[in-house]
């Protein structure tokens, strides 16, 4: 798999196809924290890109609300996800893009 750096949407060209991720606003630095590592036990690409194209998962109605006024706005963006998403008990991982998306920031709830 190779990565074709530029800006606009995120390029993956595999083996016959090419497959394009457009983003809809910037994520800016990705920090992972400890707890977040420690639980989740691998890098959340997966999530990453379900906040980047506007999928927040379980966020509640208020969250997304604001989620929505913040894409005019350069506000933060909120995202919550369940670690393991077979497993009612699992804590949720959240994904913030920080208020003028120079952040995001992934921890556990």
């Amino acid at each position: 798999m190779e990565m074709i750096p530029h800006k606009g949407p995120i390029h993956i060209e595999m083996k016959e196809e090419e497959f394009i991720m457009p983003t809809n606003f910037l994520l800016g630095t990705l920090k992972l924290t400890e707890a977040a590592r420690l639980v989740l036990k691998r890098q959340p690409y997966d999530l990453i890109a379900r906040h980047a194209i506007n999928e927040h998962g379980a966020v509640t109605a208020p969250e997304l609300k604001q989620n929505i006024k913040s894409m005019k706005t350069l506000g933060p963006i909120i995202s919550r996800y369940r670690a393991n998403p077979t497993d009612p008990d699992s804590p949720n991982v959240v994904v913030i893009t920080k208020k003028s998306w120079c952040e995001t920031v992934i921890c556990i709830e």
